[in-house]
């Protein structure tokens, strides 16, 4: 999970549609980024934890959280609507890219590097040999970390690798994300923007069905390339006005495509127990959707839950969380002298809540010793 997916909207701006003036921070938009880490946290706190436990009870809670790994697909489509609002908005600065790629560089790799440098540190301790969850190096090279081209390593041997660290795969495809669509935008009109962008969304699609395992298909830029697209082309309605013009219409056609999403979806994985190749891209547009409700319905009852507290404060530290909470997890497991995570005593239950308590407090800290900072640093940087 993350990488600008969970960026700030403070950095960069979003444009207001029709002017040259750019909004600060959008609520609603901290509060999606707040569900999606919530999402992506149940999975693996709970899911992943109880997916093997027999009794009724896991096998509820294991079942109800299964579906986690959607808030990943939320901070893709997140992602591409930021990064496509702040590209769009200054496509003729000159300083496009020399702004956007040093903003990127102090955004992501500050909280990226010290994940990476603490599992150094982790790999070379004896007391860390033996845990299969932190201490397995065997599949994934560090040094394809640092150049964040990983994910490239866990699509050809198909394993996520260290997995305190699967959760960076994200990043790979973020940064890739940052050296592609840049100079896409910078070379293409608003039209030829759009049709590339509605291509790319069949093209993941059709590229996902030419691999026969799922990692590839779920780790590689090219497979995942119509979340982005999606977002990216919600930055390109609300860059033209188009959703505050009309909308009314929006609204109702949001509101239909939605419903249909929801029930087509609830039924074929009720028939068929999975979407297939078009899994992502179906819940990628219903989170287009919600991303849109969350733009022009404000006032609403769903735009005062996402402007909730809580949910704003677990969205602004979204970023630490998401790298850091599955690393401190087994931790807390390694603490009490166990090689790997499960829930299968009320011990366990425990740490697990122990570990969610810390994580919360540790990302909070990153978020304001290290990640704060460097945002004022990337601010120097003007488009």
């Amino acid at each position: 999970m993350q990488t600008d997916i969970l960026l700030n909207s403070k950095q960069g701006g979003i444009q207001i549609p029709g002017t040259n003036h750019l909004l600060g921070r959008i609520k609603e938009l901290d509060g999606l980024r707040g569900i999606a880490i919530l999402l992506v946290v149940s999975f693996h706190y709970i899911n992943n934890q109880l997916v093997d436990n027999n009794d009724k009870l896991s096998q509820l809670l294991a079942k109800i959280t299964s579906y986690g790994w959607v808030g990943v697909d939320l901070f893709l489509v997140l992602s591409g609507f930021l990064i496509g609002n702040i590209l769009i908005a200054n496509k003729n600065s000159p300083n496009y890219f020399k702004t956007f790629y040093s903003r990127r560089i102090v955004r992501i790799i500050p909280n990226y590097f010290l994940l990476l440098i603490i599992f150094a540190c982790i790999w070379n301790i004896p007391n860390f040999k033996n845990n299969y969850f932190l201490g397995d190096k065997s599949s994934i090279p560090l040094w394809s970390y640092f150049l964040m081209v990983h994910n490239f390593f866990m699509a050809y041997n198909d394993n996520l690798g260290n997995r305190a660290l699967s959760v960076t795969w994200s990043i790979g495809i973020e940064e890739q994300f940052y050296l592609f669509f840049p100079f896409l935008v910078y070379h293409t009109n608003k039209r030829g923007l759009l049709f590339i962008l509605i291509s790319l969304v069949f093209t993941a699609i059709i590229i996902r069905s030419l691999f026969i395992t799922w990692v590839p298909k779920y780790v590689l830029l090219p497979s995942r390339m119509d979340g982005l697209s999606l977002g990216f082309i919600v930055a390109y309605a609300y860059s033209e006005n188009v959703l505050f013009k009309h909308k009314e219409i929006v609204a109702r056609l949001a509101s239909g495509i939605l419903a249909i999403l929801l029930l087509g979806c609830g039924y074929f994985y009720w028939r068929y127990n999975d979407l297939g190749l078009v899994k992502h891209t179906l819940f990628a547009l219903i989170f287009s959707m919600l991303l849109i409700f969350a733009l022009i319905s404000n006032n609403s009852l769903y735009g005062k839950l996402l402007k909730s507290k809580i949910l704003i404060w677990i969205g602004t530290i979204s970023y630490s969380l998401y790298l850091f909470h599955y690393a401190i997890l087994g931790i807390a497991y390694h603490i009490y002298g166990k090689t790997g995570i499960g829930i299968h005593s009320q011990k366990d239950i425990i740490i697990t809540l122990c570990a969610f308590i810390a994580a919360l407090g540790v990302s909070w800290l990153i978020y304001r010793l290290l990640e704060q900072p460097m945002v004022r640093i990337g601010k120097r940087w003007r488009y």
